[in-house]
């Protein structure tokens, strides 16, 4: 999270309807922020939650155990065999 002490060089702007930026702006209101202050902290939220999905893998118990066990079993020899191998482009 950034502090309070953080200095702001950086701008953002963006094109909408008038239309849009009413309803982001009551938005705004109704919360008590500022539309910077709103609209900021809803970017970055957004950011943040589509990163997450993006980078996270989520799994079951079951499946999480199927992975576990794959992990413990080792690699198999055939794999081995070509991480052995003299790479082509060498």
């Amino acid at each position: 999270m950034a502090t309070v002490s953080a200095q702001k060089t950086s701008r953002l702007d963006m094109r909408m309807t008038d239309e849009q930026r009413e309803e982001i702006e009551l938005a705004a209101s109704v919360k008590g922020m500022s539309l910077t202050q709103w609209a900021l902290q809803n970017l970055l939220s957004a950011a943040r939650r589509d990163l997450e999905e993006e980078t996270t893998t989520r799994l079951s118990a079951r499946a999480f155990k199927t992975f576990r066990d794959a992990l413990d079993r080792g690699m198999p020899p055939e794999a081995q065999m070509l991480l052995d191998e003299k790479p082509v482009w060498e």
